[in-house]
């Protein structure tokens, strides 16, 4: 198989490739917001279908969804071109996705997220989805926490400034962006935006009020320094954590 996007392909390529045991579908959910002065609103979606379409290629059996945007992002709406939906469609959507995957033969869903502000959704979904249809085997991608564990980390062995890999329009997703989409980066616009501890609270005080009362320019860590070779060890280092925790996922259903 040398065809991963559901999209791309054919209503028969897609039989085929049921037939032959592809039986796993990822279904990544992105956003399309203002990631700052220096990336494009697409940042999301470019680096969750790279991430899905990296993951499949690692499970083996698996094709991947369209991805679905805009997601939930009530907390940009400050900034200029952000879009979000209201949590019941969001639902609604993802909900349809996987009704129709599995009445098409898709026995395991991976439900992704790239964006922080669907992570908390897409478990409540993943929980009642689990419970409406026991047959399928749905889990889900790297938890936010296991996010922000990981950012810390790779911050330490990049020797970056603490809190460069803020989470949001950072060095993480600009080297990533540089380099997988380098043409929807601004390096010259890159500012440093709040680059204090991302405790818990400061979270979820992002969510309920704006992101805007942290950082105006949108930004959260510190991009300026961002650079592609960077990137490509930035998402080696996500995708085996999360293929390793969808493995596991997988193994306790």
């Amino acid at each position: 198989m040398n065809r991963y996007l559901l999209e791309e392909m054919t209503w028969t390529e897609i039989k085929e490739a049921l037939e032959k045991g592809y039986r796993t579908v990822i279904i990544c959910t992105a956003s399309i917001e203002q990631h700052g002065p220096h990336l494009a609103e697409l940042t999301d979606s470019a680096i969750g279908e790279a991430s899905a379409v990296d993951l499949a290629k690692r499970l083996g059996d698996a094709l991947v969804a369209p991805v679905i945007r805009p997601g939930l992002s009530s907390h940009h709406m400050k900034l200029p071109g952000s879009l979000t939906l209201r949590p019941e469609v969001f639902t609604g959507i993802v909900e349809d996705y996987v009704t129709a995957y599995k009445a098409h033969g898709f026995e395991k869903i991976v439900l992704l997220s790239s964006h922080g502000g669907n992570f908390k959704v897409l478990e409540e979904i993943a929980a009642n989805l689990r419970f409406k249809y026991p047959e399928l085997k749905i889990v889900t991608g790297l938890p936010l926490s296991k996010m922000l564990e990981l950012f810390k980390k790779m911050e330490e062995s990049e020797s970056l400034q603490p809190g460069a890999c803020g989470g949001h329009a950072c060095d993480y997703e600009t080297s990533v962006m540089l380099y997988l989409n380098p043409k929807h980066v601004r390096m010259d616009q890159a500012e440093e935006g709040y680059v204090g501890q991302l405790s818990e609270i400061l979270v979820n005080r992002i969510f309920k009020e704006g992101i805007t009362t942290i950082s105006p320019s949108g930004v959260m860590g510190n991009p300026s320094a961002a650079d592609a070779l960077r990137g490509s060890r930035f998402f080696e280092k996500v995708q085996l954590a999360l293929y390793e925790s969808v493995l596991a996922g997988f193994a306790e259903k």
